[in-house]
């Protein structure tokens, strides 16, 4: 009796105890850009855009590399539950952006690494230290696509100030 008391009470126990904390396994999600202009208007856009975004870590125009620092902020697709209610789990993020001459074109690749802050018990790790530790996530590539988009409209508008600057000569 107790032995089928006790299988019973092992095929019940749930396999994550802490069902709120499955991370989805990180993974490397690259999104990228054409954009019709030459690099150093792409270039110009990209500091700009990014260096609003966060603070810039690296800028090497001669690579085409843009590296911003560390961001804290929170997460749009991973969330805590608690009693019926989604809280957004907090994250931290930084964007490596290439800007590569492609043909007559410029490509802009951005690549987010984006870590959510765990405990040791909710994430089931071993201590090293410290109670929470960072764990790479994969980005929604959303945060990407919103600074390409912002990237297209500063370039739309260094055009549009270069088509109305006129020299007022007397």
């Amino acid at each position: 009796m107790l032995l089928l008391a006790l299988t019973l009470l092992t095929a019940c126990w749930p396999k994550n105890p802490f069902p709120e904390d499955s991370l989805p396994a990180w993974d490397e999600r690259p999104v990228a850009g054409t954009f019709q202009e030459d690099p150093s208007t792409v270039w110009n856009a990209a500091i700009e855009v990014m260096g609003k975004a966060a603070p810039l870590e690296t800028m090497d125009e001669s690579r085409g590399l843009i590296q911003t620092r560390w961001v804290r902020d929170h997460s749009d697709y991973l969330y805590k539950t608690y009693g019926g209610t989604r809280i957004p789990e907090p994250v931290r993020w930084r964007m490596t952006v290439h800007v590569r001459k492609d043909g007559s074109r410029t490509e802009v690749e951005m690549i987010c690494q984006e870590q959510v802050e765990k405990d040791l018990v909710s994430a089931n790790l071993e201590f090293t230290g410290s109670v929470y530790r960072w764990i790479d996530v994969p980005s929604s590539t959303s945060r990407e696509q919103v600074l390409l988009e912002k990237m297209l409209s500063a370039i739309e508008n260094i055009e549009e100030e270069d088509e109305y600057d006129y020299d007022y000569a007397e």
